[in-house]
């Protein structure tokens, strides 16, 4: 059976219509990337269109058939990638006077060029916004998604098949070649269908992928004050505390009389009064530490490759910055932490945040506003 080219745009544009369709439907029920997907929805739509003229070009005006068609195909691959842009967290404004400039020139100057510098001059473009999309692909907010690579496989592959493009079409005689080109354009437009079924794929998958690891993060997120909540934390402690693994220390914090800041100040300034707390301690702490809200007005937080003097001495300095913050606001509520510090070395987390406790309790007992590390418990 033979394919001919007319057969491979109409497939190309039924495709394009299906993901369309898709992309459009996913909009309904994802608010958050309502506008990315109807953009690709559009996108997936300009493509169809362009598709289709190019299909009827020998019926048509030049300016229409081969002017017009390409501008429409430019104008779909590049909201495709303004969409990876704004998934990738940048939302690029549009250069419209620029595209409007190249519009009008491609218009007026490309459907008169020779044949193969007009294929050329078309791929050449369409190789550059497919390279612009894999540079958006490879934005590093999207570094954790596994259905990237796909994603840039299928624009840098798209991308390489136009290139050659590019080389091959000027080197070519319109007549004398006219089976290669031909061959050539119906290669290109088998890997074009291809393309149409694995980019909106691919690009479904991410946004469907962001979304579920969004949820993910809120699932492990105490709401209030941004730290890892208890679950979180312990897992994360877990896979870093054991007898066999590198010591490090651990911290338990308590707000001291925390319940008379809700009974004077009310709710509200306790909630602030827990989030400065969480503020404080991600300053002071090291990069590589784990903090965590266990619940209430009490924190908790591991440091790896830290002994018992240098965590004593880390938390002494964020139990003093907390109480000086604390006091210095436009509303001034002077709160104080009590700590407890305890090593994990040759124990696992339950025996050393008991350990922890044990020295935070002698704190209370001491008078609160204190540090107290583990060989100082009874």
């Amino acid at each position: 059976m033979q394919i001919d080219l007319f057969t491979i745009y109409v497939l190309c544009a039924a495709v394009l219509g299906v993901a369309s369709a898709m992309a459009f439907g996913e909009s309904l029920f994802n608010s958050r990337h309502q506008r990315v997907l109807r953009l690709w929805a559009l996108a997936y739509l300009f493509l169809l269109a362009g598709s289709m003229l190019v299909s009827w070009r020998e019926e048509l005006p030049t300016v229409i058939g081969s002017g017009l068609s390409n501008i429409l195909i430019f104008t779909g691959y590049g909201l495709m990638v303004a969409g990876i842009t704004r998934i990738g967290g940048r939302d690029v404004a549009p250069p419209i006077a620029a595209v409007a400039g190249g519009a009008a020139l491609w218009l007026w100057a490309g459907p008169n060029l020779p044949l193969p510098i007009w294929h050329a001059m078309a791929a050449l473009v369409i190789a550059c916004i497919q390279f612009a999309g894999v540079a958006a692909l490879l934005s590093p907010t999207l570094g954790v998604m596994r259905s990237r690579p796909l994603a840039v496989a299928v624009f840098a592959i798209h991308g390489a098949v136009y290139m050659i493009r590019v080389i091959a079409m000027p080197l070519l005689d319109t007549v004398a070649d006219a089976g290669i080109i031909k061959v050539l354009s119906i290669l290109t437009m088998g890997e074009g269908v291809l393309y149409a079924v694995a980019a909106p794929m691919a690009l479904l998958a991410m946004v469907r992928e962001e979304g579920e690891n969004r949820l993910v993060v809120a699932a492990q997120t105490d709401f209030l004050t941004g730290l890892a909540n208890r679950r979180s934390f312990t897992q994360q402690a877990s896979e870093r505390i054991g007898p066999d693994l590198p010591a490090g220390i651990l911290l338990v914090f308590d707000l001291d009389h925390f319940k008379q800041v809700n009974d004077t100040f009310g709710h509200q300034a306790g909630d602030d009064v827990l989030k400065l707390f969480a503020r404080v301690a991600e300053s002071e702490m090291k990069s590589s530490a784990v903090i965590g809200r266990l619940g209430g007005e009490e924190f908790v937080a591991f440091v790896p490759a830290c002994d018992m003097q240098e965590g004593a001495e880390m938390a002494d300095r964020l139990r003093r910055r907390f109480r000086d913050a604390s006091e210095a606001g436009a509303r001034a509520i002077p709160v104080t932490v009590s700590v407890g510090v305890a090593s994990t070395m040759g124990r696992g987390l339950d025996e050393t945040m008991a350990a922890a406790d044990r020295a935070l309790y002698r704190a209370k007992r001491l008078g609160r506003n204190r540090v107290e590390p583990e060989a100082l418990a009874a």
